[in-house]
């Protein structure tokens, strides 16, 4: 009886505990144990199998699928083949490395039927790899690009292949002909390499080999660095929470947010702080973040003439939720007692 080895970590995944009903998780564990499933998450399943294994009705089986497909996005089912990708299996079904691992993931991704299915799990699994501290995840990837790269050659292979038996044939039929004219020949000779008919190779999943590395980052890399160069190793926990805060604020705002919490030797949850006022006061842009940083300080330094000049300005006790975020330059002025301690425990002060 063969057996599925699953990460605790689903249990502390942050779509898991935000998004899942009881029903969603059920059929989720479902997807990685089920008898049919492999480690890369890419199997067989038919609709009805997994009507009779859970206990649904296929109509029931169909919206789960629909679900998980297009709201969680972490699904690919292709009706014709009757296989499903799990986009995200790779990140709990694989717990170490070495020769018998490889050559299993090479079996697995060897007896996909739909090449698109390989390519949507790598697609998806390129943020987690590039974080992730497990070092057999390295080998992982490497397989899946020696797949999709052996299976695109082969693709183009067989379009040649094509090619010339449809110029061969068009030969032999004409070969007795007395006379052939010079644009009968212009039609014989193989198509443009970049325009294979039914062969596509300018689809978005072969558009740039695997292989081929790229000099740019994309945000979520430069986030990825930026936290770690400032914060430590990204756990996995915190994946989906950075990409939320790209996909909310931007990279360019993330970036200042984390300027001000290091410059105040703070951890992210203070930069995620700043983030939060800055979208509750309206703020999308780095000028107007700027902007209200420069009114900030004229309003501290008015305040502060106003206090030399006449009597002294009550101040908040530094203790108080709102002398740590007056000292910290958050304007308090407006907010209610309960938004500040709010604000004051999104920025860690209650941590203190």
């Amino acid at each position: 009886m063969s057996k599925r080895i699953i990460e605790t970590s689903f249990w502390t995944d942050e779509k898991v505990i935000d998004n899942y009903s009881p029903e969603d998780k059920y059929f989720m564990l479902y997807l990685l144990t089920n008898p049919k499933t492999t480690a890369i998450g890419i199997y067989p399943l038919p609709i009805k199998i997994i009507a009779f294994d859970i206990g649904y009705s296929k109509e029931s089986v169909l919206t789960l699928i629909e679900r998980f497909d297009k709201t969680y996005k972490n699904i690919v089912y292709d009706a014709k083949t009757q296989e499903i990708a799990v986009l995200n299996s790779l990140k709990y079904t694989i717990s170490k490395g070495g020769k018998p691992v490889e050559d299993m993931i090479n079996r697995e991704l060897n007896a996909v039927k739909n090449s698109d299915l390989i390519e949507s799990v790598y697609k998806n699994m390129l943020d987690w790899w590039s974080i992730s501290d497990r070092k057999f995840d390295e080998l992982i990837k490497s397989s899946f690009e020696k797949e999709i790269s052996k299976r695109k050659e082969a693709k183009e292979k067989n379009a040649n292949t094509n090619v010339n038996a449809d110029a061969n044939a068009n030969a032999n039929a004409n070969a007795n002909t007395d006379s052939v004219d010079d644009s009968y020949h212009d039609s014989l000779k193989p198509h443009n390499s970049n325009n294979y008919g039914t062969f596509n190779f300018s689809n978005e999943s072969y558009s740039e080999s695997p292989n081929e590395s790229s000099n740019e980052k994309t945000d979520f890399q430069y986030l990825i660095e930026l936290y770690q160069e400032n914060f430590g190793i990204v756990k996995p926990i915190l994946y989906d929470d950075l990409k939320a805060d790209l996909e909310d604020y931007g990279l360019e705002l993330i970036i200042e947010a984390v300027k001000r919490a290091v410059k105040r030797q703070r951890e992210y949850g203070y930069a995620q702080g700043i983030l939060k006022s800055w979208n509750n006061k309206g703020i999308k842009t780095l000028e107007q973040a700027k902007a209200e940083e420069v009114s900030f300080q004229n309003k501290s330094q008015t305040n502060q003439n106003k206090f030399q000049q006449q009597k002294p300005v009550k101040k908040a006790p530094e203790w108080t939720d709102e002398g740590r975020l007056i000292k910290a330059g958050v304007d308090t002025t407006g907010m209610t007692q309960n938004e500040m301690y709010k604000l004051a425990g999104e920025m860690g002060f209650h941590n203190e």
